[in-house]
């Protein structure tokens, strides 16, 4: 049995889902996805895909009931933590995502750290790390390099060697056993049940809508007002820039279809209210893999992980940015990441207009399963 203790944010499931799809379909191991908050179980449920995968590999709860009285969080997630010691006792591998400790991985950590898998958030390889600004944890405490505390348990699932020691220098191959396993959605099994869905759920969400001749995929970010004083102003730029991407491919998409994917914090109706009296903008909650198999170029006005899925498709990447200063002063006159960005166009509409035209106009191939990487599998013996 594996059990996985996610984050609210989807790119914990995003990035451990092929390696239980693997573990699943190879030694028919039994899944538990065991979600800490509320609104990380609504995000799941409210993202189809990742809820169906989930419900045919194994099933899902939330730590401490759906109900707020504490008298009764406290008495189902001691019940609960019960039945997770006991399956630890019956030899459960256990995986998180929590750089700092929470009470339940530590209990389970003294009991069980053999079997205790600390896992990265993001399995693509990307730079970003090495920037300032970045290393601030979710209690805006600082880190330095090679000063992160180390996660609970004896296991550390990396993906990127060198984010690995940059973090935590080379001494974490004597306090953990390191597992470097690469990006993990595109490892074949998981490319395999991505093509093998797309078309039933572009059928079943989007069947008026014609993508023979492919479609234009945005990307969504925030576009909240309800961020620090820091950050308004960039957020203020961030949604002109926005409604400057929807203005340009109105008038050069031709009748090529867009979908627009929120992130889990989208302001929807505002995003709603710019697409009023537009046509051919489909907001979409399918996975981001499943919009690729059907995808010209993608856009986005922030960088994002999907940008190095889409890269390692061929798929063409447009960043049509404008940073807050303090991005701009990290990163220069280039994105976060640059290695999966293939057009950058910092806060110049005219410019990202004439890359739109240049990519509309080429001819969309339809996707094929390519296995460009070679896989490593040791983590996946360590989890059967």
């Amino acid at each position: 049995m594996i059990i996985v203790f996610i984050t609210n944010k989807t790119i914990t499931l995003d990035t451990i889902l092929p390696i239980l799809i693997e573990a699943k379909k190879c030694n028919n191991q039994k899944i538990v996805i065991v979600v800490s908050r509320k609104n990380g179980l609504t995000v799941i449920e409210n993202n189809v895909v990742l809820n169906d995968i989930i419900n045919e590999i194994g099933f899902k709860f939330l730590f401490g009931g759906r109900y707020r009285s504490k008298w009764y969080k406290r008495t189902v997630g001691s019940f609960q933590f019960l039945l997770l010691f006991i399956s630890g006792l019956f030899g459960a591998k256990f995986i998180h995502f929590e750089t700092l400790p929470l009470i339940t991985i530590k209990i389970l950590s003294i009991f069980f750290k053999k079997n205790v898998f600390y896992s990265e958030r993001d399995s693509i390889e990307c730079d970003w790390y090495k920037h300032p600004s970045h290393h601030v944890n979710k209690f805006e405490k600082k880190y330095i390099k090679t000063k992160y505390p180390v996660p609970l348990g004896g296991n550390f699932i990396s993906y990127n060697k060198g984010r690995l020691n940059y973090y935590y220098g080379s001494d974490i191959y004597s306090k953990r056993k390191v597992y470097l396993l690469g990006p993990t959605r595109q490892r074949g099994v998981w490319k395999e049940y991505i093509y093998s869905i797309t078309d039933y759920y572009f059928n079943k969400f989007h069947k008026d809508v014609d993508t023979s001749k492919g479609i234009i995929f945005i990307v969504l970010s925030y576009y909240g007002s309800n961020v620090t004083k820091e950050k308004k102003y960039g957020q203020k730029r961030l949604r002109e820039n926005f409604e400057k991407t929807i203005e340009a491919l109105s008038r050069t998409k031709a009748n090529i279809p867009v979908f627009l994917k929120p992130h889990n914090f989208t302001d929807i109706e505002y995003v709603k209210t710019v697409l009023s009296e537009r046509e051919g903008f489909h907001i979409t909650y399918l996975h981001p893999s499943i919009l690729l198999q059907k995808t010209k170029f993608i856009v986005s006005n922030l960088y994002s992980t999907i940008f190095g899925d889409a890269h390692s498709m061929g798929i063409p990447t447009v960043e049509y940015a404008y940073y807050p200063d303090y991005i701009k002063k990290d990163v220069g006159d280039v994105s976060v990441c640059p290695r999966y960005v293939d057009w950058f166009v910092y806060d110049d509409i005219n410019k990202f207009e004439k890359i739109c035209v240049m990519l509309i106009k080429k001819e969309f191939v339809s996707k094929k399963i390519i296995n460009n990487y070679e896989e490593k599998d040791d983590v996946l013996e360590a989890l059967y």
